[in-house]
């Protein structure tokens, strides 16, 4: 009796599989039409259509275009249901203009969105989107111990794109997290901005830079391509048997509003003195201006200070003054 049911069990199982993968294979020869993405996405009774009609549109070779970008934007401004505003965030990071990161930031505040996917998926966008503007609320994350690691460690990944003193000073507090991924990330991060390999060794970074300080020299000369990272997934002979799933492989790239690595930065030929010459790309049929963003969450970033190599409790600490080296064009952070 136990076999029989065991075996109709097994059948049963098996029958749904088989008829999950046929249903996969069909809806891969027939997807949705973009009329009936876009429909899907403006469902207002249903938050699963809309965030699967927005990820469809994303994902689509026309989901670039101004109209579908000014979509997203509307998403992230207005709507409610936290991971459809994800998805559309998540869609204006892929496709939008620098600009946008201005609209993107709220939404890495704890105060503004207790959904940690959508502080998640901001920050991940803002790694698309070079925008020094949004540098201080991206040292805030950073430096909130109450924030989740799945946030904190990509922010740290997006602030290895600007070369400012008080990213180097926040970054090397970030050493110091008690996650091995923020600290992965901002030893990454340091040496995209630096040249400098010395990992998770926060005392040597300290070091490091109390030499070129002393030195009169720029610690950002060595300073190498920064590239958005994307997710890379290793096929299997058992992929290639499902030919009928279309799955998406996109490549590291150059987020939109900075220079390819050749032509990115200027230096002054004085030793010691940054000049950093920002220039967004032209695009043909650019989106139009997008609207201002839904808060504004002016939040100083205080100057971190770092520990000193020395363990006794005499020495409390030593802060480097990295802010001298903070572009005279880029805003510094309030004390």
């Amino acid at each position: 009796m136990r076999r029989t049911l065991l075996m109709t069990v097994c059948v049963a199982l098996l029958a749904g599989c088989v008829a999950e993968d046929f249903n996969a294979i069909s809806d891969s020869f027939s997807p949705p039409t973009p009329g009936e993405a876009a429909r899907m996405a403006s469902n207002r009774y249903d938050a699963d259509e809309r965030r699967e009609g927005l990820t469809l549109l994303a994902n689509a070779p026309f989901g670039g275009t101004p109209t579908y970008v000014e979509y997203y934007r509307m998403y992230v401004v207005e709507e409610h249901d936290p991971l459809v505003r994800a998805a559309a965030i998540k869609a204006l990071g892929r496709f939008g203009a620098p600009e946008d990161a201005i609209i993107i930031i709220p939404w890495l505040s704890r105060v503004t969105s207790e959904s940690v996917q959508v502080r998640r998926e901001a920050a991940l966008a803002l790694q698309r989107l070079h925008n020094p503007t949004v540098v201080p609320d991206l040292l805030r994350s950073l430096a909130d111990e109450g924030e989740e690691g799945g946030v904190r460690s990509p922010v740290a990944t997006a602030l290895g794109q600007y070369p400012e003193g008080r990213v180097l000073s926040g970054l090397m507090l970030a050493l110091q997290a008690n996650k091995l991924s923020i600290n992965l990330s901002a030893a990454e991060s340091l040496h995209l901005l630096t040249g400098q390999s010395f990992g998770i060794d926060g005392y040597a970074w300290v070091d490091w830079y109390s030499l070129q300080a002393k030195g009169g020299i720029n610690p950002f000369t060595g300073q190498l391509a920064y590239q958005y990272p994307t997710y890379q997934r290793q096929e299997r002979w058992w992929d290639k048997l499902a030919f009928w799933e279309q799955r998406p492989r996109e490549r590291p790239g150059v987020p939109a509003g900075l220079r390819e690595s050749t032509r990115r930065k200027t230096w002054d030929e004085e030793p010691g003195i940054v000049e950093i010459i920002e220039v967004n790309e032209v695009i043909e049929e650019a989106p139009p201006a997008p609207p201002p963003p839904p808060t504004t969450l002016p939040r100083p970033v205080a100057k971190p200070a770092v520990k000193a190599r020395d363990d006794s409790e005499a020495t409390i600490i030593y802060a480097p003054d990295l802010d001298a080296w903070v572009p005279d064009d880029q805003p510094t952070a309030s004390p």
